[in-house]
């Protein structure tokens, strides 16, 4: 019997890798749901037939019975959770000492390359460890146009991202939940890396004009400098970790280095990764008025 915990259970990834996970239907996976509120997350039809446990990083006594009985495990870092030598690296030495045969980690894309990212101080921390793993750095999530910006687009008709004029390569977090299911559940991966993109790079005034397509109104990029971008995500109370790693990020596609086409989605499923149109087809309404 595997069962495989998920970290991040209720995030974009996390939810949709367990959904996916429980859809196949296989008797011998166990799939355990690890997630804050057990109240809340019971209520989610997509964890319905998950075992959920209560887990939080940065309390040390949720670990043991999280990890009872796992045998492979999903690595995702919460957006708060900065100080990885405090939170995850205690978490992962109580890993070490159990059973699990593999771990996947979701990073970002890039992390392999500056150490100002969160993630790059996980990965080179695997490294070290004894059980193999597997790292699947994905580019930005499609769903921040939803949860991130979809108030700016909804209610002022604009995009405010400090991108300048750079290209980014959107990819569907379910895309990347699909590319970690198949990671999990078939062998042959362990010690390897992936990075996932979607097919076609472009700016934000092309996002724009995709929005304004397909909502029937216009839809402004309105390019805002990084530091008039974090302030306004400060006023939205979002953290300030992920504040830095969003901006980092947008930084590096106004310095042209988010453009790159990987392959590996392809390859790994046989097929091309949704489009950024075709996702805001999807959840147009979410941006209606």
């Amino acid at each position: 019997m595997e069962r495989i915990l998920v970290t991040g259970a209720t995030g974009n990834v996390g939810l949709s890798t367990v959904k996916f996970l429980l859809d196949r239907e296989m008797p011998d996976v166990e799939v355990v749901a690890a997630v804050r509120d057990l109240k809340q997350a019971g209520s989610n039809p997509l964890l319905a037939n998950a075992r959920l446990v209560n887990f939080e990083f940065d309390e040390p006594d949720t670990y043991a019975a999280a990890l009872q009985g796992v045998t492979k495990l999903l690595l995702i870092r919460p957006n708060q959770v900065s100080d990885v030598s405090k939170h995850i690296f205690p978490f992962l030495d109580q890993v070490e000492k159990s059973g699990i045969r593999h771990i996947v980690f979701v990073s970002i894309i890039g992390a392999e390359r500056s150490k100002v990212f969160a993630n790059h101080r996980i990965e080179a921390h695997l490294k070290k460890m004894s059980i193999p793993h597997t790292i699947v750095r994905p580019s930005l999530y499609m769903q921040n146009l939803l949860w991130l910006h979809g108030q700016e687009i909804r209610q002022n008709d604009k995009i405010y991202i400090p991108a300048g004029a750079g290209m980014v390569n959107y990819i569907d977090a379910r895309d990347v939940a699909r590319v970690v299911v198949k990671l999990l559940t078939e062998p042959g991966y362990e010690g390897k890396e992936f990075e996932l993109t979607g097919d076609e790079p472009m700016d934000f005034y092309t996002i724009a004009h995709l929005f304004t397509r397909e909502l029937g109104r216009e839809i402004r990029y309105a390019r805002p400098l990084t530091i008039k971008f974090i302030r306004q995500k400060l006023r939205e109370k979002k953290s300030m970790p992920f504040i830095v790693t969003l901006s980092l990020l947008y930084g590096s596609a106004r310095n042209g280095k988010m453009a790159h086409v990987s392959e590996d989605f392809n390859r790994l499923l046989g097929s091309a990764p949704n489009s950024l149109a075709n996702f805001i087809h999807e959840y147009r309404s979410f941006w209606g008025k």
